[in-house]
């Protein structure tokens, strides 16, 4: 079967890794999509065992298939990253490693049909999994003008955010926007010409954030950090892939926090227990120009490492 998505940075995952690959030790993939990452720690590291979390019931079914030789070292769980603490609060064996690989796959976007991609004309939905109380086309189609401007100059960093939610909203006024195409050809009619980036399609920062709304990403990221922390053995690590700065911020302030002992994200602190780390990369680690070259969507991928002290 050829998978869409190309795990990134495994060189650098692999070197972070290797020295918490003990024999019985488990590993946490928070993100399996198609089984990438889990594919290439499960082949690396012959001694480790892994729980694998996915949200989306369709890709977990691709990732079941693609890992079945490994079924023996592999349980999957149908569910949100942030729902890590309850189903491994029990766990016996040593948590030695967490890994996020943040954002979608490249299977959402050439083989769901849900309309991630703007470059088809599919339905506007975008739902991760079911659970997601609101699509894309209901966003778009029901939330005020100026939640659709916050929504895109927050989670899109977009610049023409009230221009665009302006034109949307006229749009909608004469019939609902249903689809992905629908929906670009609106962004690029209301971005002025002269503006629109040479680079990457002009609807993408939209997309980006219509995306993170529905699947409330960046609040996950919130929540499940610090509760793998506090999962992690003594001197186990945390490796966070992510692919734009919104995410990355919540990481590095994610680690920060830790490091002065705090898991609780409230102000004032209300931590007792203290635990702390040791964030190993004081830099994001960022893909090689071969690899670059081999994998376009890996341009934008920064990872940072902590270990648990």
């Amino acid at each position: 079967m050829e998978y869409s998505h190309i795990p990134v940075m495994w060189e650098q995952l692999r070197h972070f890794l290797k020295p918490v690959a003990l024999e019985g030790s488990v590993f946490v993939d928070c993100t399996l999509g198609e089984g990438g990452h889990s594919n290439l720690m499960l082949d690396e590291f012959t001694g480790i065992a892994i729980i694998a979390f996915e949200r989306d019931p369709e890709i977990l079914q691709v990732a079941r298939k693609r890992l079945s030789v490994y079924e023996n070292r592999i349980v999957f769980v149908n569910a949100n990253f942030t729902e890590i603490e309850r189903y491994l609060a029990n766990e016996k064996r040593a948590i030695r490693a967490f890994v996020y690989d943040f954002g979608i796959s490249g299977y959402h976007f050439e083989k769901s049909k849900r309309g991630f991609s703007f470059r088809d004309d599919e339905p506007l939905d975008m739902r991760l999994d079911e659970r997601c109380t609101r699509s894309a086309k209901d966003i778009v189609n029901t939330d005020s003008e100026m939640a659709l401007a916050e929504i895109f100059a927050k989670y899109g960093q977009e610049r023409w955010s009230k221009r665009i939610a302006r034109a949307i909203c006229d749009i909608r006024q004469k019939k609902a926007i249903e689809t992905s195409r629908e929906l670009a050809e609106i962004v690029l009619r209301a971005i002025p010409a002269r503006y629109r980036s040479k680079r990457i399609h002009p609807a993408t920062r939209v997309f980006q954030a219509l995306r993170i709304a529905v699947n409330e990403e960046l609040s996950a990221i919130s929540t499940s950090i610090p509760a793998a922390i506090r999962l992690l053995a003594s001197g186990g690590r945390l490796c966070a892939i992510s692919f734009h700065s919104l995410e990355d911020r919540i990481v590095k302030n994610a680690f920060r926090r830790a490091e002065r002992g705090c898991l609780c994200n409230d102000e004032p602190c209300r931590c007792y227990d203290r635990v702390r780390i040791n964030v190993l990369t004081k830099k994001p680690v960022v893909p090689t120009i071969h690899e670059i070259a081999r994998n376009k969507r890996s341009r934008s991928a920064k990872m940072r490492v902590a270990e648990k002290l």
